[in-house]
């Protein structure tokens, strides 16, 4: 049986939490360890066995577990599905690169780049100036720099603490701005505008690598005069795309 895209994305979003932004870079180059290690992690959390105590709660961990191990088993047989159509080959890389005195930068993947406009950390990755491993660890980091979408919405006066709550326990219905969407908490436009605000917020990524000395800041620079000229060229036919400068 053929598990679809959609599905896959589902698992994802089960796995790693709704704060990963998901792409179909990141299921053509997320490996089986990783999905393990998303797993174990958040069986951490969710087993039963944490509430033995507590009957009511306990029930609700069995379930929540249930959905982590079905979730976990179905990408399982996605990347199983991909890896046997030949759909790519993964660079590998053992170790992060703050853990070793003498970082070895990895091979780079196989095949050009890709001719359509590329975010900063995938331009890296494609570069093979960066493993797949490095760049998640990379937009962890940035994604934790951002002050959570439900605090701005307070601020600014558009969720009281009980609507955030509900929005936080709809877990099933995507991201905390999708929730909103479909809660009838929050407009596209105010959704659309929280983002913006986030993302504003964080460190730039390429702070991460200068930080774990991948890269220096010169190269940093040069790259991302390299990276714009590279998405100008491959811009049409991408509209929504505004990562042509950084």
């Amino acid at each position: 049986m053929q598990i679809s895209e959609t599905e896959a994305f589902r698992a994802c979003r089960t796995l790693f939490g709704s704060h990963l932004r998901l792409s179909r870079d990141f299921l053509q180059y997320l490996q089986a360890s990783g999905a393990r290690s998303a797993f174990r992690k958040q069986a951490k959390t969710t087993h039963p066995d944490i509430c033995h105590n507590h009957p009511h709660k306990k029930r609700r961990q069995i379930r929540l577990f249930q959905d982590l191990n079905q979730a976990h088993q179905l990408l399982q047989n996605y990347l199983r599905q991909r890896d046997l159509a030949g759909v790519h080959k993964y660079p590998s890389q053992s170790t992060r690169p703050s853990e070793t005195s003498n970082p070895q930068r990895p091979h780079p993947p196989q095949g050009p780049l890709p001719t359509r406009p590329l975010q900063f950390g995938t331009y890296l990755y494609y570069r093979g100036l960066i493993s797949f491993k490095t760049l998640i660890w990379a937009l962890n980091w940035q994604r934790q720099q951002r002050p959570a979408m439900g605090q701005i919405a307070k601020r600014w006066g558009w969720l009281e603490d009980q609507e955030v709550a509900q929005i936080l326990k709809s877990h099933k219905l995507g991201r905390f701005g999708e929730r909103a969407e479909r809660l009838g908490l929050l407009s596209t436009l105010q959704v659309r505008a929280l983002l913006l605000h986030q993302r504003s917020r964080q460190h730039k990524l390429g702070a991460y690598f200068v930080e774990q000395g991948i890269l220096t800041a010169t190269e940093i620079e040069t790259l991302l005069e390299e990276l714009s000229e590279h998405n100008l060229k491959y811009r049409h036919g991408y509209p929504h795309h505004f990562y042509y400068r950084r």
